[in-house]
């Protein structure tokens, strides 16, 4: 069995599933500015899309944050179309499976399990997924361990405290549940 390289149509439906999607920027509950499927914007990365010079667009972002809301600035300027969305989806998850294949060689994944760690990884960020227990689990065979490292990443941190999500909790059952299927 080959490992997979890219995140499939069922681990994609996982995400905007969960992510949902907005056409303008909205901030997410750890007070991120998103747009779209989850994509937490980035101005370094991110300026081209919205046509802005990158300088605006880290004032923008900052301000919102430093805010906890989005600005009218960000409303005017902060948008996105339905095709924009789908395609900064697509390129979101083909950097994930990039990440994915290049911190697991040599693991055996099922398409399924692939799938559950793109969306674990798409929602809690690659700095914070590549020294987890959870990786280090997989990485030394203990599938089952793995798995259950799921559960703990509930937590959000919301106006400077630690919270157990809902919306988190329900998530890491069907990411578990799918990493399971294998």
């Amino acid at each position: 069995m080959s490992t997979p390289t890219a995140v499939s149509e069922e681990g994609r439906a996982l995400i905007s599933h969960h992510e949902g999607s907005r056409l303008t920027a909205y901030l997410c509950p750890a007070n991120k500015v998103t747009i779209g499927k989850g994509h937490v914007i980035v101005p370094s990365w991110d300026y081209q899309l919205f046509r802005l010079q990158r300088s605006v667009l880290i004032d923008i972002v900052n301000e919102c944050v430093r805010m906890r809301r989005i600005t009218q600035e960000a409303v005017v300027f902060l948008r996105l179309s339905p095709q924009q969305v789908d395609d900064l989806l697509a390129a979101d998850l083909r950097q994930i499976a990039l990440f994915i294949t290049s911190t697991h060689q040599g693991i055996a994944l099922t398409q399924a399990m692939f799938d559950a760690l793109a969306s674990l990884i798409f929602n809690i960020g690659q700095g914070n997924y590549a020294p987890s227990t959870l990786r280090k689990k997989l990485l030394n065979g203990d599938i089952k361990g793995a798995a259950a490292e799921f559960d703990r990443w509930v937590f959000a941190t919301v106006k400077g405290q630690k919270q157990k999500l809902p919306g988190l909790i329900t998530r890491r059952a069907a990411e578990r549940a799918l990493f399971e299927r294998r």
